[in-house]
């Protein structure tokens, strides 16, 4: 029988990476269809929506959905694909550095390198 860690997770964690890592995909491939030449002005009529909410949902996750997070991977005409990686038995220090949680911020802590010097990360926010 499989045996799972005892340990607790904090509350917003998987939240946090997943919706960093649907907009980081959905960045890249606004990137990619702004070099072919598709305008923001393209892509809201391509959504039915007003040019100000594509810039505001280009600029940030805060408030997506996972419609909105659908609604923009096909309107780049992107598709979306899911995979779970199995994190059992890795090291803590290969998770992302994500420490502190709440319902409108995210605090990064510092890394340390394979030097063992510390950078600190940039801070995540919601929050106006």
């Amino acid at each position: 029988m499989t045996s799972f860690s005892n340990q607790a997770i904090t509350p917003g964690f998987g939240f946090a990476r997943a919706r960093d890592k649907a907009f980081a995909a959905v960045r890249e491939l606004w990137r990619l269809r702004r070099e072919q030449g598709l305008s923001q002005s393209d892509l809201a009529d391509r959504l039915d929506r007003d040019p100000a909410w594509v810039s505001r949902k280009l600029s940030g996750p805060s408030n997506w959905t996972l419609k909105t997070f659908g609604d923009l991977a096909d309107a780049l005409d992107g598709e979306v694909e899911i995979r779970l990686k199995d994190l059992k038995g890795a090291s803590p220090i290969n998770y992302d550095a994500y420490d502190a949680y709440s319902d409108h911020n995210l605090q990064r802590s510092s890394e340390v390198n394979q030097t063992g010097q510390t950078r600190s990360l940039n801070q995540l926010t919601d929050a106006p």
